[in-house]
């Protein structure tokens, strides 16, 4: 018996009916409404085919899958309509009661669905290309994949990024997986501390548009046999403005064989796309002639309990090889990288509380995510964008610190000599452009020649000429 699923306004009540042998499950599923806020988008100047994303996040609400276009044999039916989908699997349990799956699986997404949509759509490609073309996002230059669903606001395809769709992930059960906030934690850090060393070659959610023929050389196709023509790394470094050149990029904004190559792509590993990242993007970034190609796995994303990593690949030839970690500047948590393209040693440091246990409680998606950082050889340190804050917050601190010392100095010793409209002035100067760098030594010379006040502590004060003429007054202190 088939089971029917009803799609009803959010608030309705999910009810299921005993399972068993010819009984018929009603499932309801909800229909969540995703907030109105977008992405931005904006242009790269000089870039040529690159156009920057600004993801906010993920959202809490989760859109289930309502519009499936073609596969459904006949005319596309509404989000209200009914329709007929495979029976969910009944799975035995203890004491002769039927298991319930999931409670966020949803039917249309499990692996086998998937399988008979795609097989149905490689049936019948024309039909499903026009439901494609049918969607408000449809961009016509873009290579669609049979493999993956794209709907009004969200799809499966994590190279496909129009501004409003939201990429959601599922398990071969159809079970979506938790949201992640580290991925996104991860690029904005990373954009932050590599734009403050590398400037604005920096940019990240970025969809990287390439000559189709390159892919379909390195076997980069979509389950159809259409070579992809675009790729949205998590982050990548453009050559240097004068490495550019604005009059080689087509009017037509199309990409060409001898367009500039990305010095630098990283990849941040999910469950869904670890394999194409490790395998055939690699493929494409080595034939591209990428210099640096970075993957990092925050756990369990390459297999079941793969360690959290960074894997640094570099070409050599023609060839990436994967390039070992330093063991000097290494800790057994931070493996640290030289890297050609920052020309300094990188690394992703995790967070200092994640061996305890208030950490470990935390679900994996909502721990704090690892900082990158890269090593001044200058100062002998580790760096990034929140550490140098820090650091300039407290030397700020220091700095004010000293200015009252040297000001209560300068009040103490002086105020005998001098008027107090003229401490006042001294201090209003010193407290907007800085006490001179040898403050304390100057004080001493005026208490040797009070007359000479501003030419000592007021050195670069435009006033002193006007007052050089003027004899001081003899009455003890200087008014």
């Amino acid at each position: 018996m088939p089971t029917l699923v009803a799609t009803v306004p959010a608030h309705a009540k999910p009810r299921t009916r005993a399972a068993g042998s010819g009984i018929v499950r009603l499932r309801i599923i909800p229909i969540m409404r995703i907030p109105s806020d977008r992405d931005h988008r904006r242009p790269i100047g000089g870039y040529g085919h690159v156009t920057e994303l600004v993801q906010p996040g993920r959202h809490g609400a989760r859109v289930r899958p309502s519009r499936m276009g073609p596969c459904e044999t006949g005319a596309a039916m509404s989000a209200a309509g009914i329709a007929e989908r495979a029976r969910l699997p009944v799975l035995p349990e203890v004491n002769g009661r039927a298991e319930e799956p999931h409670p966020d699986a949803d039917p249309t997404m499990t692996r086998e669905a998937r399988k008979e949509r795609i097989a149905w759509r490689l049936e019948h490609l024309d039909e499903w290309q026009r439901d494609i073309e049918s969607l408000d996002h449809y961009d016509p230059g873009y290579a669609y994949d049979v493999a993956h669903e794209y709907d009004v606001d969200w799809t499966t395809d994590p190279d496909y990024g129009p501004e409003g769709i939201h990429l959601y992930e599922f398990d071969e059960d159809g079970v979506p997986y938790p949201d992640d906030d580290r991925p996104l934690a991860i690029r904005v850090r990373m954009y932050e501390t590599a734009r403050g060393w590398l400037g604005h070659r920096v940019v990240y959610q970025t969809r990287y548009g390439f000559v189709p023929e390159f892919a379909e050389r390195v076997g980069l196709l979509t389950r159809q046999g259409r070579p992809s023509n675009t790729v949205k790394p998590d982050l990548i470094v453009m050559p240097s403005e004068e490495d550019l050149d604005p009059s080689r990029f087509p009017e037509d904004g199309q990409p060409r064989p001898d367009d500039a190559v990305p010095e630098l792509v990283l990849e941040i590993l999910s469950e869904s796309t670890a394999v194409r990242d490790q395998e055939g993007k690699r493929r494409l970034y080595e034939y591209l002639g990428v210099r640096e190609y970075l993957l990092y796995d925050l756990g369990g994303k390459r297999w079941d309990d793969s360690p959290r990593e960074l894997l640094v690949y570099r070409l050599e030839g023609d060839v990436y090889r994967q390039v070992p970690s330093d063991p000097g500047l290494s800790e057994p948590q931070a493996q640290a990288f030289w890297s050609d393209v920052f020309d300094a040693y990188i690394r992703m440091l995790p967070d200092p509380q994640e061996d305890t246990e208030e950490f470990r409680r935390l679900p994996a998606g909502r721990r704090p995510s690892p900082l990158f950082q890269w090593r001044d050889a200058v100062q002998g340190r580790w760096r990034d964008r929140a550490t140098d804050e820090r650091d300039r917050i407290r030397q700020a601190g220091r700095a004010e610190e000293r200015l009252e010392a040297t000001i209560d100095t300068m009040r103490e010793f002086l105020g005998p000599e001098l008027a107090d409209v003229h401490l006042d002035r001294i201090e209003l100067i010193w407290r907007r452009d800085g006490p001179p760098a040898d403050a304390l030594r100057r004080v001493r010379d005026t208490l040797r020649a009070p007359s000479e006040w501003r030419s000592l502590l007021l050195p670069d004060d435009p006033d002193n000429d006007r007052a050089a003429g003027r004899e001081p007054p003899t009455n003890g202190r200087q008014r």
